[in-house]
This record gives C-alpha cells, structure tokens and sequence, in this order.
C-alpha cells in the first residue's frame, strides 16, 4: 500500500515499505489488543454457543421392483403397457419425486406433530408456518448420482436427531405408498369402464355375427381372409392399446410431456394405417373381422385390469434404508477451531486496515494544515 503526499513546494512524497511498518510498529499495541479481544470474545461465543448434532440415513430403491414395479415418478401400470415410455419417464427423476415428497408441507407438519418441534424449536406462538421455517432449515436432502437419496437432519439432541430421520424415512414409504394407491385406483376405475365397455361391445359382435350365420348358415372364411381380420385385428388392439397409456400419460405427467407426443404420433400413424386397409365388403368377413378386433382388445385390456386392482391394494416399501441413522457420537457445529482461527485472521486484516486508514487520515489533515499555514503566509506578506 503506498501512501502518497505532497509538500509545500508540490514534489510528492511517497511512503514506502519501511515507512508502512514503522507505521504498523507505533501501533502495534492497538493491533494486539485489537486482535486478542475480538478472538477471546469468539472462543467464548463459541463456546456459549448450543451443540448441534447430524444424523443421516441412506435410502436406496429396490434393486428388484417385481411384476408390479415401484412406486416413483409414474405408475408400475405404465411400466408394464408402455416400457419404452416408462424407461424415459423414469431416467428424468425417480428419485427427485422422493425429495418433493420429503420436501413437502405434509411431511413436515408429520414432523413437528411427531416430535413436538413447537417446544423443540421454542416456537411460543404454536406457529405452524414458523415450525416448518425452522425445521427445513434443519433439514438436508440430495440425490446422488446413483439415485440414492440421502436425509440429513440436525438437532441439538443427538438421539432425537437419530429418531427424526429414521421418521422421515418411514413418512416417504408412507406417502409414496398413498400416492401409489391414489393412482393405481384412477387407472383401476379408468380399465374397468373400458374392460365394460368393451364387453359390450364383444358382445354385440358375437351377437351379430350368431345372427348372420343362423339367417345365412355357416360362412367358410378363405384364409386370406382371416389373415386380413387378424392383421386388423391386431392394429386395432395396438391403436386401443395407445389410447390407453395416453390416457394414463395424460393423468401421470400432462400433455407436454415428450413421451405423450411421440406416443400420440404413434397413435396417429395407427389410425392412417387403419384408413389405408382395403374395405372388404363382404359382411360375413367384416363381422368376423369385429368379433376379432374386440377380443383382441380384451386381451389387452384384461391383464391390465387386474394388475390395477392389485397396485390398488399393494403395501409396499418404494425405498429401503441402506444406512438407518444413528445418535451421532459429535457434534456437527459450532466448529470452534475454525471459528477462533477465521476471527483471528480477520481481525488482523481488519485492525492493520484501520491503523493503515487513520494514517491516511492524519496524513491528508498535515496537508491540508500546511496548506493553510501557507495561504496565511501569503496574506500577511501582502500586507
């Protein structure tokens, strides 16, 4: 740092290296105090300060999800009917769905309402806003690259720590498990009216075709022919068989969503193969060909069905805890060597910055009064 004047008769001054340690020299005594004051007064905060201690736990998804699949960021139901959709869905962020949920309000009123965290956290008014502030702040979540998710939670009692993350471990499972069931019903009520539907519509068919038979007698089908209704058939079960994941797309992650478009695409190009198809104008094969189109959608539709009505009912565990929390056996802060150690070096800097700035200081007012003594002798020799 160089310290510039000017004399009287304007050559500058300038103070060096040497001049700035003399400086420092005739106030060594303020630096010392200084210094030795402010890093007392930290050791002692330091020590006033309340001990805080982390327990953690580590979560993991099963490494077999079974017939059904999880629970996580879409329905095991698209899983089975759309794999391709659900690979995609699924590498956005299974596990991101798990940190909403412990992220969330009702995870956290199940907190405060478990541990009492009105009184833990000295909240006098019981305000619920305030306990959520207060415990969030308390409260570390990640993801790590392996899709494990890690729950951190500090607290001044270690063994009331080690039970909190443990909780919260169990409210993921028990939230994740509900909005499981939630979804598995809508897709459950959604299959059914379509299975209904489509019993009907089987039906119908069966029925007209009966009918056609007893007024006509039986009708030999040429095996072209059956080959052309089973090919329809089977493009009529694939164009149902979109309709329905795009349905459950549309109730799972919206109309925006990637997958959906290109699953609507697909759907799309299903229906101009369909309208290209030769119509074959004879009735017995276009009834024979609809008794066809209906049981194959069934086909489709019935596995379907019932895997949803066993998701509805399912209890099972979406995450399972890797590392269970334990007390922690130290504390996590205050670090007291680091808050002694970074007090001592800032008071240093700060107290050396502020001999430097008062030398400054008394440097400019020697100026400024030699400049005055100056003006005043002019104006004397003028008289």
């Amino acid at each position: 740092m160089n310290i510039n004047t000017q004399s009287g008769d304007d050559s500058e001054k300038k103070i060096t290296g040497v001049d700035l340690l003399m400086i420092l020299l005739k106030w060594k005594n303020f630096i010392i105090y200084f210094v030795l004051i402010t890093t007392i007064l930290a050791a002692i905060t330091s020590f006033i300060l309340p001990k805080w201690y982390k327990s953690y736990s580590t979560l993991i998804p099963p490494k077999s999800q079974g017939l059904l699949g999880g629970l996580g960021s879409i329905s095991s139901l698209i899983k089975e009917i759309a794999p391709g959709a659900a690979g995609k869905l699924s590498s956005q962020a299974n596990s991101y769905n798990f940190l909403a949920i412990l992220n969330s309000r009702k995870a956290s009123e199940m907190m405060i309402n478990k541990f009492n965290l009105f009184e833990v956290y000295n909240i006098k008014d019981n305000s619920i806003e305030k306990t959520i502030e207060e415990f969030q702040k308390n409260l570390n979540i990640e993801v790590t690259e392996h899709g494990s998710v890690v729950i951190d939670i500090y607290d001044r009692d270690p063994n009331r720590a080690a039970e909190m993350v443990n909780y919260m471990c169990i409210i993921l499972n028990e939230i994740s498990i509900e909005i499981g069931k939630n979804e598995a019903r809508s897709n459950r009520e959604f299959l059914e009216k379509r299975v209904g539907e489509n019993r009907i519509q089987l039906s119908h068919a069966e029925e007209k075709l009966k009918e056609f038979q007893q007024e006509n007698g039986l009708i030999n089908i040429t095996d072209d022919a059956k080959s052309t209704a089973t090919s329809v058939s089977g493009l009529f079960a694939s164009k149902v068989k979109a309709e329905i994941e795009l349905a459950i797309l549309e109730k799972t992650v919206g109309i925006n969503n990637l997958t959906y478009r290109q699953l609507e695409l697909e759907k799309k190009e299903l229906e101009n193969k369909l309208t290209t198809l030769p119509q074959i104008g004879m009735e017995s094969f276009r009834l024979y060909r609809d008794v066809l189109v209906q049981q194959k959608i069934m086909e489709i539709l019935i596995p379907f069905y019932e895997q949803a009505k066993i998701e509805e009912h399912k209890d099972v565990p979406v995450m399972l805890v890797l590392d269970k929390a334990v007390p922690a056996e130290k504390k996590s802060y205050p670090k007291r060597m680091l808050i002694v150690v970074s007090t001592f070096l800032s008071s240093l800097f700060i107290s050396i910055f502020i001999v430097l700035l008062i030398a400054r200081f008394r440097i400019f007012k020697s100026k400024k009064q030699q400049e005055y003594i100056k003006l005043i002798s002019t104006l004397d020799k003028g008289k």
